[in-house]
C-alpha cells in the first residue's frame, strides 16, 4: 500500500510541476476572420494570416514588474538621490555658463557701438535711445554678476 501511495504522490507531483512549466510555454494563435472577428486559440488556424503569441512574454513582464515594485533600500535611494542631484547641478552649471557668455556678449556689444539697433515685438527695427541702452547695459551687468560668479 505504501508503494502505491508513494507512486501516486510522485505521479501527482510530476503532473503538477510539468503543467506549470508547460503552461508558460504554450503558443497562442490570434487571427481575424472574414467578418473581422478576432479569434484566439491554442490550435494553429488553417489560414496563413495569423500571429503567434506566447505566455512567456507575459510571464517575463510580470517578473520585471515584480522587480520594479520592490522598494529600493535606503542606500539605493540615497545613491539615486545623489546621482540625480549631481545631474541637476551639472545641468544648472551648463545653463549658467551659457547665460554668462550671453550676458558678457551683450555687455561687449552695448559698449562697443554708439548706435545699437533693436527689434521690437512687432518686428520693427529701431535704434535704442541712450536711456534704453543704459538700462540694457545695467541688466547685462546684473546678469553677469548672477551667472558668472566663479569666472574671473
Amino acid at each position: 500500500m505504501n508503494i502505491r501511495n508513494s507512486a501516486f504522490i510522485t505521479l501527482w507531483a510530476a503532473v503538477i510541476f510539468s503543467t506549470s512549466v508547460i503552461a508558460k510555454d504554450i503558443a497562442i494563435y490570434r487571427w481575424v476572420d472574414e467578418n473581422n472577428v478576432v479569434h484566439f486559440s491554442q490550435h494553429q488556424p488553417q489560414s496563413g494570416n495569423y500571429s503567434q503569441l506566447t505566455t512567456v512574454a507575459s510571464y517575463q513582464a510580470r517578473e520585471k514588474e515584480k522587480k520594479r515594485s520592490s522598494k529600493p533600500s535606503i542606500d539605493e535611494q540615497l545613491s539615486q538621490f545623489e546621482q540625480e542631484t549631481a545631474e541637476v547641478l551639472a545641468k544648472n552649471k551648463e545653463i549658467a555658463d551659457k547665460n554668462c557668455k550671453a550676458a558678457q556678449l551683450n555687455e561687449k556689444m552695448l559698449n562697443s557701438f554708439d548706435i545699437v539697433m533693436f527689434s521690437d515685438p512687432d518686428g520693427k527695427s529701431r535704434a535704442l535711445s541712450a536711456k534704453e541702452k543704459k538700462e540694457k547695459l545695467d541688466l547685462s551687468k546684473k546678469h553677469i554678476s548672477m551667472y558668472c560668479k566663479n569666472k574671473s
